[in-house]
């Protein structure tokens, strides 16, 4: 029996969960009419701009080595979603989707390199399942691997990279403080690419790509106020219901075929996430955070 604080944990997740997919959903609409480098400055540049207080009022730049550490998950954050975005261009969003969420697979192995986290053999077969999945995703055995599989799990291997970093800069700052930080460094590494392929877009269109880049950042702000009610392994596993609303929308708006391959290895890196979700104390958030929408 759940509390009642518990349940209103549930509920903001898995409302998080649907602004979460609803982003995705947006941004693969949007790939046929910007550039990625124009989604991608849109979406950090809103960020920045609306958690530009935090970030003057507690200026984490003030230590070298902190300031190093921001930059760096920055810079894999930006790059994580920019993969994302030419993921939706060139691959099924469902496919896609799969494959980011291979991240805490990625996460576990960089954190056991880097922060001594330790690797069960539990945690090690959940590795071993998600691979499987990936392989069979990726159907090497028939005419090679599809480029858009590639950058759907570069994103995810970025992600697992980032939320390490995420979990030694938690101790230190404030979430928003990380994000918009993420946010800002993302706009300043993407605005040149965007100024470059600048384009006149029509004005339902550019509503559209404000109203995405809005939707993520309140998937953002709504997960992270949903883990005040909720322990972190529980609602790391309850966000992972946006891989299923996201694949779901894939095959029933964007009339992507529902193949066995498919459904095998998409349960495969399902349950692996679900049980290192569960297993460890470490947020799903913390992946999240690091291309958040």
């Amino acid at each position: 029996m759940f509390s009642g604080l518990a349940s209103n944990g549930i509920l903001i997740m898995l409302g998080a969960s649907g602004f979460f997919s609803a982003f995705d959903c947006l941004n693969k609409y949007l790939v046929g009419s910007f550039a990625p480098g124009e989604i991608a400055f849109v979406r950090f540049a809103f960020g920045a701009l609306i958690l530009s207080p935090s970030l003057i009022r507690q200026r984490p730049w003030r230590d070298r080595h902190e300031f190093l550490f921001l930059l760096l998950r920055g810079v894999l954050g930006a790059v994580a979603f920019y993969a994302m975005i030419r993921a939706f261009q060139t691959s099924a969003l469902s496919v896609t989707m799969v494959l980011f969420w291979t991240n805490p697979m990625w996460a576990l192995f960089l954190g056991a390199c880097f922060l001594a986290e330790r690797i069960t053999w539990k945690r090690g077969l959940c590795v071993g399942v998600a691979l499987f999945g990936t392989t069979v995703l990726f159907n090497p055995w028939e005419g090679g691997i599809a480029v858009g599989h590639l950058y759907g799990l570069i994103a995810g291997m970025l992600v697992g990279a980032g939320s390490v970093l995420i979990r030694y800069l938690r101790a230190r700052h404030d979430a928003r403080v990380i994000y918009g930080f993420h946010c800002l460094v993302g706009a300043l590494f993407w605005g040149p690419l965007a100024i470059g392929n600048i384009h006149v877009p029509t004005m339902s269109k550019f509503m559209l790509l404000l109203i995405s880049a809005a939707v993520g950042l309140l998937a953002q702000l709504t997960m992270n106020y949903g883990f005040r009610f909720i322990r972190a392994a529980e609602g790391s596993t309850i966000i992972m219901a946006e891989l299923i609303m996201t694949s779901t929308v894939g095959i029933l708006v964007f009339h992507e075929p529902l193949t066995l391959r498919f459904i095998v290895g998409a349960i495969a890196i399902l349950l692996s996430g679900i049980y290192l979700g569960l297993a460890t104390n470490e947020a799903r958030r913390d992946a999240r955070e690091a291309v958040s929408g």
